[in-house]
């Protein structure tokens, strides 16, 4: 793997700023990074979120999650064919790429884990939530640009792009969710039950279905004391959560990693 140095990536970063300047496009708004670690080529594109690099290593989009593909049984989802296809119309083989990694570099998959840029010094990952091809997610520790990204999706979600104007991005209600379900999802229940174990607490919004949120994860949802929550704590509130909906002994579950990852209607 081959890590530019900080004096070199400050350079590139240095030039990308200049770029900024020069086209009127405004740093703070784009995603931006101080400096990039690797510069690579693409080899070609998987999917809305996903690249192999011509050294045939595969990457994996921190901080988003388009939809999926065709994988059968399971039909493609809706948006699934144009996030690939926007991907390929600026990512032509051996197109070069800028990327930084997160603190977590590769996923249980074995994928790298990164925020890419283009030549110019757009970001990948926020242009494809602006064109609402894609929505924002947060897995830890992989935390940097997280507001950014919500901000670019927020701007795709105001103009009900894509995604955000079809049944796709609305919220499913937990007594409805059923195996047929499984993959990412925005679901929504009231809490009727809080269940602890000694590796998490359980959130359950339906007989067979709860939200999950391990115990080291709790520092990242500062507001909640959720070493004393109660199901009194929740009284006449639903939330609102988006992630990944998964099978355990016959019931379905949700983890949630990141306080952004749900809301609490007041």
């Amino acid at each position: 793997m081959l890590i530019c140095s900080t004096k070199k990536a400050l350079n590139l970063s240095a030039f990308f700023i200049a770029s900024f300047l020069l086209t009127g496009t405004v740093w703070a708004t784009t995603c931006g990074v101080k400096e990039f670690d690797e510069k690579v080529k693409v080899l070609r594109v998987v999917d809305g979120d996903t690249l192999v690099l011509a050294d045939k290593r595969k990457i994996r989009f921190i901080g988003v999650n388009s939809p999926e593909l065709a994988h059968y049984p399971k039909r493609a989802e809706p948006f699934s064919v144009a996030a690939k296809q926007f991907l390929e119309s600026i990512l032509p083989n051996n197109k070069k790429l800028f990327i930084k990694y997160g603190v977590q570099q590769r996923d249980r998959y074995g994928r790298l884990l990164a925020h890419l840029f283009l030549k110019n010094g757009r970001n990948i990952n926020a242009m494809l939530l602006e064109k609402g091809l894609a929505s924002a997610v947060v897995v830890p520790p992989n935390l940097n640009l997280k507001d950014c990204y919500f901000a670019a999706e927020s701007k795709a979600k105001v103009k009900s792009l894509n995604i955000w104007g079809y049944q796709y991005s609305q919220y499913l209600a937990a007594e409805k969710v059923s195996i047929a379900n499984k993959g990412f999802h925005f679901i929504k229940g009231r809490v009727s039950r809080v269940g602890r174990s000694k590796g998490s607490i359980w959130l359950q919004l339906a007989k067979k279905f709860t939200l999950r949120i391990k115990r080291k994860d709790f520092k990242y949802f500062p507001l909640l004391n959720l070493n004393k929550i109660t199901v009194k704590d929740f009284s006449g509130k639903i939330i609102y959560a988006r992630g990944w909906v998964y099978e355990w002994k016959r019931e379905l579950y949700l983890q949630v990693r990141h306080a952004d990852m749900m809301k609490i209607s007041e």
